[in-house]
C-alpha cells in the first residue's frame, strides 16, 4: 500500500509539472497589466481575473499550484503589475511576497484623505495636492456612487502593494473597492434600521474611529452618540472640531469652542457634513451594532479608555477624575 501511495504522489507531482511547464500559454507576449487584488479575494477569484485579463491561459494550473504550495493562504491585497510572460510560480511569488518594484502603502485606521496623500507623496507616487483634488472629482464620486463632496471615509485602511507608476484614479478605485469588499451586502439596510443612510453611517463611524481607542469601547461610544442624536443633543465631540483645527486637543479654549464651522459639534446639532477620517472595520461595525446603553456622556481617561455617565452631574464628576488622572500622568513623566 505504501508503494501505491508514493506512486500516486509521484504521478501527481509529474502531472502538476506538466500543467505548469509543458502546456504552452496562449499569451507569449503582451503589455503590463495592473491588477487589483482585495483582502477577501479568493484564489479562484484571482485565477478567473488573471484569465480574463489574459495574463494566464488557464485557471486550473494556477489553482493547483496555489493549493499545492499553500500560496492560496498568503495572497495579499494590492494593485499589482503583471505580465503574460510571467510564469504561474512568478505570479504567485509576486502576490504572496511583493516585489522590489512594488511599493507598500500602509493606511492605518483613522487616517484622513490628506494623510493618505502625504504617504503617497513620500512614496513619490503622487503629490498630496493631486490626491486630494482627485478625491473630490465629481465624475469619480459619481462612478463610485458616493453622495458626498469627497471620498473621505471610503478610502479603506489596509496595507496595499502598489506598482511604481500607478495612476491616482486606479489607487482611488483600489481603496474604495476594498471598502465595498469589507462591508456586508446588507450593511446599508442595517444602517437604515438605525435611521441612517450609508453616507451618514460612515460619518458616524469616522467619529467613533477617532473617539474610541479600544475596540471593546467602540460599540459603547456609538451607543452614546446615537442616544445624543435621538435626544437632539449636541454631540460635543472633540474629534470633529480637531478635524478642522488639524489638531488632537483633549480640551479646548473658549475661543476654539466658538469657531464657526459645520464641524463644530459643540455649536451645531447633528452630524458634521462629511466623514472626518477613514474608519476601520471595528468602527464600521459599531454603528450597525451599537451597545444598548443608557449613557449620554463620556470623557477620556488618557490611557485609551473612557468614563461613561448617564447624567450631567455624573459626567462633571468624571471630568474631574479624568483631569486628576491626566495631571498625575504628567507629574510622573516629569519625575
Amino acid at each position: 500500500m505504501k508503494i501505491l501511495k508514493w506512486y500516486f504522489i509521484g504521478f501527481g507531482v509529474l502531472a502538476l509539472s506538466c500543467l505548469v511547464f509543458l502546456i504552452p500559454p496562449f499569451y507569449q507576449s503582451g503589455n503590463d497589466t495592473d491588477l487589483a487584488i482585495y483582502s477577501k479575494s479568493t484564489a479562484r477569484t484571482i485565477a478567473e481575473l488573471l484569465k480574463e485579463k489574459r495574463i494566464i491561459s488557464y485557471a486550473t494550473p494556477f489553482l493547483v499550484v496555489a493549493k499545492f504550495t499553500h500560496a492560496d493562504r498568503k495572497l495579499k491585497a494590492g494593485l499589482y503589475r503583471l505580465n503574460p510572460r510571467m510564469s504561474i510560480w512568478r505570479i504567485l511569488d509576486v502576490l504572496t511576497k511583493g516585489e522590489s518594484e512594488l511599493l507598500v502603502l500602509k493606511i492605518p485606521e483613522g487616517y484622513t484623505a490628506e494623510q493618505i496623500g502625504q504617504e503617497l507623496e513620500k512614496l513619490n507616487v503622487a503629490t498630496a495636492a493631486d490626491f486630494l483634488k482627485e478625491a473630490k472629482d465629481p465624475a469619480l464620486l459619481k462612478s463610485f456612487g458616493i453622495s458626498g463632496p469627497s471620498l473621505e471615509g471610503f478610502l479603506y485602511p489596509e496595507t496595499y502593494r502598489i506598482p511604481v507608476g500607478a495612476s491616482v484614479a486606479d489607487l482611488m478605485g483600489l481603496l474604495v473597492q476594498q471598502f465595498k469588499e469589507e462591508v456586508e451586502d446588507d450593511y446599508e439596510r442595517q444602517l437604515q434600521a438605525q435611521g441612517l443612510n450609508l453616507y451618514k453611517g460612515v460619518i458616524l463611524a469616522s467619529i467613533v474611529e477617532k473617539e474610541a481607542k479600544l475596540d471593546s469601547e467602540r460599540p459603547i461610544i456609538a451607543g452614546v452618540l446615537y442616544n445624543r442624536l435621538r435626544q437632539k443633543m449636541l454631540l460635543e465631540v472633540n474629534a470633529t472640531l480637531n478635524y478642522v483645527l488639524n489638531s488632537k486637543n483633549p480640551w479646548f479654549r473658549q475661543a476654539q469652542l466658538d469657531i464657526k464651522t459645520p464641524y463644530n459639534t459643540y455649536r451645531r446639532r447633528g452630524l458634521p457634513p462629511t466623514p472626518i477620517c477613514n474608519p476601520g472595520y471595528a468602527s464600521l461595525q459599531a454603528v450597525i451594532q451599537p451597545a444598548q446603553v443608557p449613557y449620554l456622556y463620556y470623557v477620556a481617561k488618557g490611557d485609551g479608555s473612557h468614563l461613561f455617565a448617564t447624567t450631567l452631574e455624573e459626567h462633571d464628576k468624571n471630568i474631574q477624575i479624568a483631569k486628576h488622572i491626566l495631571r498625575a500622568k504628567k507629574w510622573k513623566q516629569t519625575q
